[in-house]
């Protein structure tokens, strides 16, 4: 929502911030997928989280991306919507292969998302020249807030990969933790712009 509203204008000053539209369908189509825990839903998150890695490279202009984002959410949606009505799951292994899958894709899935901030510190950051066809400049300290939100989410993936197998961390439910990070992914990000 933050770039469809108030971040409108910058997308409109320079069309590579058009990224942005297509990494948070990226968050969705995992959250999803841990929603609908069908092995179908998590190989797509699994794609689709690793598409991170082509867009922050700036392989692809930012309108492919979100539309290749944007079909993989109408595929997740509608592979759900057929598996709940049908007895057979599509994606139906040998059971050991689907106990392993069962628990691990959608661990892949979320450490795909964290390509985000890997490929940003360690490599747009010193070196966004390369970049400059398809994402703007947000090397050093230019754009503060996509440092905090890409620091951010290093904490955020151990969260979430946590939230599925630990119910608390020092007392507090881990589910509630991973909504409290995710809050404060989006205040503090909008708090660093309003005093920039």
């Amino acid at each position: 929502m933050f770039w469809v509203g108030p971040a409108f204008p910058l997308f409109e000053g320079d069309p590579r911030w058009g990224h942005n539209f297509m990494l948070p369908i990226l968050f969705v189509l995992v959250g999803l997928a841990y929603h609908f825990r069908k092995l179908s839903c998590d190989l797509v998150a699994v794609v689709a989280s690793f598409l991170t890695v082509p867009t922050e490279l700036a392989l692809w202009y930012w309108r492919e991306a979100a539309y290749v984002a944007a079909f993989l959410l109408v595929i997740m949606v509608i592979l759900f919507l057929f598996e709940k009505r049908s007895t057979v799951e599509l994606v139906d292994p040998k059971p050991r292969m689907k106990a392993w899958l069962k628990i691990h894709l959608l661990n892949f899935a979320i450490l795909g998302l964290a390509h985000m901030p890997l490929v940003f510190f360690l490599v747009r950051w010193f070196y966004p020249t390369p970049f400059m066809n398809y994402l703007p400049v947000e090397s050093g300290y230019r754009d503060l807030s996509t440092i905090v939100f890409n620091a951010m989410l290093f904490v955020l993936v151990p969260i979430a990969v946590m939230e599925r197998y630990v119910k608390r961390i020092y007392g507090i439910e881990t589910s509630r933790l991973a909504f409290l990070w995710t809050v404060l992914m989006i205040a503090a990000p909008l708090a660093v712009i309003a005093f920039q």
